[in-house]
């Protein structure tokens, strides 16, 4: 198996290449935060790039931005098994979930994005044991290096919801200066049905900032307020906390994303204080020990 430096390398070669061809297309109007109008159903026309990963396998990301030098590169990891199936029009499966349906807030705050899809040895995506594994921390590297050869003036945040919060948590204890900043939002945080989660996990992040996000009503039986709360503390990691009961209707699952769990009706608020907390971690205090 080749090692990560060479594997790096070679992605960034192939990465490159692909994203010329995307600055090309750049026509994204930039809005302030005041006109960010979240969509339920964002349509996409970025680039799709698969990197060369571990021996044959790749790294499907998707690539949007509205300049060509944002200040800000936003790679979002989706929930579930994280499996959103990119194509060349961005992903086709979990297009509900919370932070795939809000994209576009990235875009019209002047930020790049970059969606993760699951490697192509995990067709049928991820469960928590390869979220939390060396492969896929190694998969993550390869992304960041990626996208800080073609942003070279961008700094990079690595954002997650629900069980997407265990690919970052296995970057914070394995590599937590990868990135700039990381945002976990609805942590899975209670292990069950062989399911780990990120149970038991515990960061010495020192000065990498990280943000924890909770809905005080988030009914899922893995991701309960107390218990990202706690995990914050137990961390010292940054936390918000938010309150909403909105539902999609009487068959929205708890752990669904037209729910509190996936912050329905709060979107713009919760992804304006991430915003915020990303240009200014102080804006966001830390839990008290």
């Amino acid at each position: 198996m080749p090692d990560k430096k060479s594997t790096t390398r070679r992605a960034i070669a192939n990465f490159s290449g692909s994203l010329q061809k995307l600055l090309l297309r750049i026509a994204v109007p930039v809005c302030a935060f005041a006109c960010t109008v979240v969509s339920a159903l964002p349509a996409y026309s970025g680039e799709l790039v698969r990197l060369p990963i571990r021996g044959q396998q790749t790294q499907a990301i998707f690539i949007e931005q509205p300049s060509a030098a944002p200040p800000w590169v936003i790679v979002l990891f989706a929930g579930d098994n994280g499996m959103v199936a990119l194509d060349d029009t961005g992903p086709t499966t979990l297009r509900a979930n919370f932070l795939l349906r809000t994209a576009e807030y990235w875009l019209s705050a002047g930020d790049a994005l970059a969606i993760v899809d699951a490697p192509s040895d995990r067709s049928s995506g991820m469960n928590d044991e390869f979220r939390l594994s060396e492969a896929h921390a190694q998969d993550v590297h390869v992304v960041v290096a990626a996208l800080r050869q073609s942003f070279p003036a961008a700094k990079i945040a690595l954002v997650g919801t629900s069980r997407g919060t265990i690919s970052i948590g296995n970057v914070l204890k394995r590599e937590p200066r990868l990135a700039d900043a990381y945002v976990l939002t609805s942590p899975v945080t209670i292990g069950m049905n062989g399911q780990s989660g990120l149970s038991g996990v515990h960061w010495d992040v020192n000065a990498t900032p990280v943000l924890v996000v909770s809905n005080e009503n988030d009914g899922c039986r893995v991701s309960p307020f107390s218990a990202a709360r706690a995990l914050a503390e137990d961390s010292r990691l940054q936390f918000l906390a938010v309150s909403s009961s909105e539902r999609g209707g009487l068959r929205a699952g708890e752990c669904g994303a037209k729910s509190p769990h996936g912050f329905l009706g709060i979107e713009t608020q919760v992804l304006s204080a991430i915003s915020r907390w990303l240009e200014n971690p102080s804006s966001v205090g830390a839990p008290s020990h």
